[in-house]
């Protein structure tokens, strides 16, 4: 049975929202925010960690700000698959809450992904090594939410715990408003942090979201597959060509498919 403190989910959502009104009048970077934002979360849920994840530049859905291993070992487990909650969010744009990724028949291949990875993905030593994988410490029951900015979804906001447990619905609306904080504090660190490594994260999602969601779409109506797939097949073709994302999505509408984009040369970058 599930545990819920009403009062704390409160509490907990007025101190999110309590950061996101004194980023906008305070000195505090958007990424410090972010950070603090991804503790108070952590805390109100309460969860194993916590994580806000936006595309990369070579198309991975990466974690750029993260409290706890989990939400970097989920990362690190669908960019392996190229399936799963959080790449749902990004994709499809749809928010998903899982009791347990371990088994959910949605995601058949997370997984055995997920217990053949590493566990703990936290910055460590050089040098250091990976304690050995088990289910104890890998995720289990996540929740995802779409991050959207300028119209559409850049990334997602990660909830993980690492016992299979059912997400109640007033967990997932701090999540939601969660999100939608996450979003601001984005557009905030895009206007105002021009130069920092968030908002040329950000910049790169919203420059190459809408020919990747084309070839996306191009790719589904040719192959008849969902959104889901047309995009882990860009992506696998990506990194087979070693390419970015964004390039493979625009040699395929110019030439007409993954296979023709997979042997076209590349674009000089300058």
């Amino acid at each position: 049975m599930t545990d819920v403190d009403p009062d704390a989910l409160r509490a907990g959502l007025a101190r999110l929202q309590q950061l996101a009104a004194a980023a906008e009048t305070s000195d505090t970077s958007a990424a410090d925010t972010l950070g603090e934002l991804l503790s108070s979360l952590r805390a109100a849920l309460p969860l194993a960690s916590a994580g806000l994840m936006l595309r990369d530049t070579d198309g991975r859905l990466a974690c750029v700000a993260w409290t706890g291993s989990a939400s970097r070992a989920l990362e690190e487990a669908e960019d392996d698959v190229t399936s799963g909650p959080a790449t749902d969010a990004q994709v499809l744009g749809l928010a998903r809450a899982s009791a347990d990724v371990l088994v959910d028949p949605r995601w058949p291949a997370l997984g055995p992904a997920l217990q053949s990875g590493p566990s703990a993905a936290d910055e460590a030593p050089s040098g250091a090594t990976a304690p050995a994988p088990d289910a104890a410490g890998s995720p289990r029951a996540v929740a995802t939410v779409p991050v959207s900015v300028a119209g559409g979804p850049v990334g997602c906001l990660v909830a993980v715990r690492e016992e299979a447990r059912a997400w109640e619905p007033d967990q997932l609306e701090v999540l939601e408003s969660s999100a939608r904080l996450a979003g601001g504090l984005l557009r905030t660190a895009a206007a105002a942090e021009s130069t920092s490594r968030l908002a040329e994260q950000l910049q790169h999602a919203l420059d190459h979201r809408v020919v990747v969601e084309r070839a996306v779409g191009y790719l589904m109506a040719q192959r008849q597959v969902d959104a889901t797939d047309a995009f882990g097949a860009l992506r696998r073709t990506a990194r087979s060509a070693r390419r970015r994302v964004a390039d493979v999505a625009e040699a395929v509408l110019v030439l007409g498919g993954l296979e023709a984009a997979a042997d076209a040369p590349r674009t000089p970058t300058g």
